[in-house]
């Protein structure tokens, strides 16, 4: 395996490299790692400005959706990073630049084996617990991470995370003779950009987005199903105070399982901001409701960060 080119002990092992990225924003160190099937993912390290801060005031693990990549979220990373917190993301196996069979998870908890190993290459080297953040899908791994208690962390973020779905009879009926028949088939992807931003620009950046995938599987689809029905089942598990950051509009996810979710959650740790017209991507919503979003993120972050760790 590669040696790093990176200062950062975190990333012994993995083969890194600066990314490009915009002038005056916090450009990221590229690498990989590789899991213990051979399986090697795409991370990105954002670090926050060392002329703000001396040293990070935390760190945070950052899981993105279905279908896109961690790439997506250079704009949030760079929120946090001014928040003074170092960010890590990675492209989920099967997804963006990362390895492994396009859209394919063989076992229902891959892609939490896989968050638990990206987390065990860092924290003993930060020297901290992490902030869980998770989209989406991203956001049902996240919370699945947390009840499960798979491994401690310091807060959990839930951005419109993937809780409900809503599936029509025929749309379930199909999903399971493709589950049984043809699990790894690729069948063409349910989301409509469309529904995913107000904003017309997000919608043409993720359809011309290579890096997006255009296809799902009944195996990915099925482990969905069985991931939100074990996360509502364990809501009352969370032992790390949680944000969750709701579109009131999602057509992608149903967000009704974001209140079920909430709602058998510790009420001591839980805190839910509700934007009714958002869609999906409320990171990536039109103005001024995105800099709302970013508001109540920022706020919450950083009372966590003036409080003492759990």
């Amino acid at each position: 395996m590669e040696q790093p080119m990176t200062d950062d002990p975190a990333l012994a092992g993995v083969a890194s490299k600066p990314a490009a990225s915009p002038a005056g924003t916090h450009a990221p160190v590229q690498s990989r790692q590789r899991m213990r099937d051979g399986t090697e993912l795409l991370l990105r390290t954002w670090q926050p400005d060392p002329a703000r801060f001396a040293e990070p005031l935390g760190s945070v693990l950052l899981v993105h959706g279905l279908a896109e990549h961690a790439g997506r979220y250079q704009h949030v990373a760079e929120l946090l990073c001014g928040l003074g917190l170092r960010v890590r993301a990675f492209d989920l196996r099967g997804h963006g630049a990362s390895g492994g069979a396009r859209m394919v998870a063989d076992h229902p908890d891959a892609y939490l084996n896989d968050l638990a190993e990206i987390y065990d290459a860092a924290v003993p080297v930060w020297h901290e617990l992490p902030i869980l953040l998770g989209h989406s899908m991203g956001g049902l791994i996240a919370a699945r991470f947390a009840t499960a208690r798979v491994r401690p962390v310091r807060a959990l973020v839930l951005s419109s995370p993937a809780l409900a779905l809503r599936l029509s009879r025929p749309a379930l009926a199909l999903h399971r003779v493709l589950l049984t028949l043809a699990p790894r088939l690729r069948v063409p992807n349910p989301i409509d950009a469309r529904h995913l931003s107000h904003d017309p620009a997000v919608v043409a950046a993720y359809r011309a987005d290579p890096l997006v995938q255009t296809t799902i599987t009944a195996g990915v689809l099925e482990g969905f199903i069985r991931g939100m029905a074990q996360a509502q089942a364990d809501a009352a598990l969370l032992e790390a105070p949680t944000l969750m950051l709701v579109g009131g509009a999602d057509r992608v996810v149903d967000p009704a399982g974001s209140r079920t979710f909430f709602d058998h959650a510790p009420p001591d740790l839980r805190e839910q901001v509700w934007f009714d017209h958002g869609y999906h991507e409320i990171f990536n919503e039109a103005q001024p409701l995105r800099g709302e979003v970013f508001a109540a993120l920022s706020g919450w972050l950083q009372r966590r960060l003036a409080s003492p760790q759990r």
